[in-house]
């Protein structure tokens, strides 16, 4: 079972690399219509291993300040496919374009719905994960992709805005 497991996970990968490798860019429009959920918080825990099926996963835990899409919740934990370092038997599954994430990033997040397995992403991988730079008392927002930098409460206004106009 775990190597039958391996091979789908081994696979999803080369699968999600192509598509993280020629996604082309989108409208923030089209990223929020995507996203089931949409938060701003600080990320408190990230830990990695294998899940119920035995997949490497990386689950990571915010503190929510504030949620533009979805069920409102003060704490979020999701979980992602793959792990940033080998686990201790060896598996290393790491997705081109999948943000990675440190207790202490602040970041907005426009994640898509859980698969059937328990797993997220954010939509168009570094697209959908915005992290926050404070300087000087102004906090600025930058996609993963480095797609230039806005500030963040305009980010957030925006998205609210696009939020309540729907799909």
């Amino acid at each position: 079972m775990r190597r039958a497991t391996l091979a789908v996970v081994l696979v999803l990968a080369v699968g999600e690399r192509s598509m993280a490798e020629t996604s082309p860019r989108m409208s923030r429009e089209r990223i929020v219509r995507s996203a089931a959920r949409i938060v701003h918080g600080t990320v408190v825990d990230v830990s990695e291993g294998r899940d119920a099926s035995g997949a490497p996963s990386t689950w990571v835990t915010l503190d929510v300040a504030r949620t533009l899409k979805g069920e409102t919740q003060t704490r979020v934990t999701f979980k992602q496919i793959g792990v940033s370092t080998p686990l201790a038997d060896g598996a290393f599954v790491q997705i081109a374009g999948l943000p990675s994430y440190r207790v202490g990033d602040e970041v907005v997040l426009f994640l898509r719905g859980e698969s059937v397995q328990g797993f997220t992403s954010p939509v168009g991988f570094g697209q959908g994960a915005y992290r926050v730079a404070r300087d000087h008392g102004e906090a600025r927002a930058a996609d993963d992709t480095n797609n230039g930098d806005q500030r963040l409460e305009a980010l957030l206004a925006e998205v609210e805005r696009l939020v309540a106009e729907g799909p």
